[in-house]
């Protein structure tokens, strides 16, 4: 037994070691530009982007939707449409691309924007690159039901249904070790449903509902949200790939803090690629 555990305790040192000298090389990449040292010579360029789809998943529930005249289309389209029809998309746009590009610039490395994919540069040691390939604005219903029993074992439901509203980003996150790929995330916000039984007379129960909408200004609220989010998650991407190449490998993943700029923790490169980016196409 204290054989073994001499042997746990040697493999646990040198697996601490290994990400100790992940995080030696991680930090001293963020450390060149916060003191702005001349080896700090990398850039990202970033396509910002430039359209927003608009997608009502709640029509898909609708029998015979595509058989309808345009007429009856455009009054169903209203009637499941709380959201997406008072969104104005330069402003949601911009309220994206904002949140990114401040939280990016947090990390002090270079930012250049350009207007056109063709700008972009072919992504190499000193190229870092961002192309936001697509951009989709979602909103659906979700029927739900809340249900209880009484001491007396009588069952009693309510329905209802439950507005969302998601951002869904599609991005090619361009590096020497991912040329190409396109990746994956989104962000979602839905309203919240909250019931109290009354009083129970005559076999029917009393019920005080509280449903906490959501509005556009919610719909912002996640463009901001996921913008910034994006611009963590690519720099937590960036940090694992200067120490894959500068060391020759890499398993450990930062989770940066954007406020102080600095690698805030870390863990197994299995564990955080999780909550990363989800890579859907090479």
């Amino acid at each position: 037994m204290r054989k073994r555990n001499i042997i746990v305790f040697a493999f646990a040192s040198i697996l601490m070691m290994s990400c100790t000298s992940d995080l030696y090389y991680a930090s001293s990449f963020l450390y060149k530009f916060e003191r702005g040292k001349q080896t700090a010579t990398e850039k990202i360029y970033v396509r910002l982007p430039e359209e927003l789809m608009h997608t009502n998943s709640s029509l898909n529930d609708v029998a015979g939707f595509m058989l309808m005249s345009e007429r009856e289309q455009d009054s169903v389209i209203v009637s499941k449409t709380k959201i997406l029809d008072k969104i104005d998309d330069s402003i949601f746009l911009s309220q994206f691309s904002s949140a990114f590009l401040f939280t990016l610039s947090r990390a002090k490395i270079p930012i250049v924007v350009v207007s056109g994919r063709e700008k972009l540069p072919t992504a190499d040691d000193q190229h870092f690159t961002v192309d936001f390939v697509q951009m989709e604005a979602e909103e659906y219903v979700e029927p739900s039901t809340s249900s209880f029993k009484t001491r007396k074992g009588l069952n009693y439901r309510y329905d209802y249904e439950l507005r969302h509203f998601a951002l869904n980003v599609w991005l090619r996150l361009d590096a020497r070790d991912t040329v190409g790929s396109v990746y994956f995330k989104n962000d979602e916000i839905a309203e919240t449903f909250q019931g109290i039984v009354t009083s129970i007379e005559d076999g029917k129960a009393s019920m005080k509902t509280n449903l906490a909408h959501i509005d556009v200004n919610d719909a912002y609220r996640v463009a901001r949200r996921l913008g910034s989010h994006c611009a963590i998650l690519y720099i937590e991407k960036i940090l694992t790939e200067y120490v894959c190449r500068t060391k020759g490998t890499n398993s450990t993943y930062y989770i940066y803090d954007p406020g102080m700029n600095i690698i805030d923790d870390f863990l197994p490169y299995s564990e955080g690629i999780k909550s990363s980016f989800e890579r859907v196409e090479d």
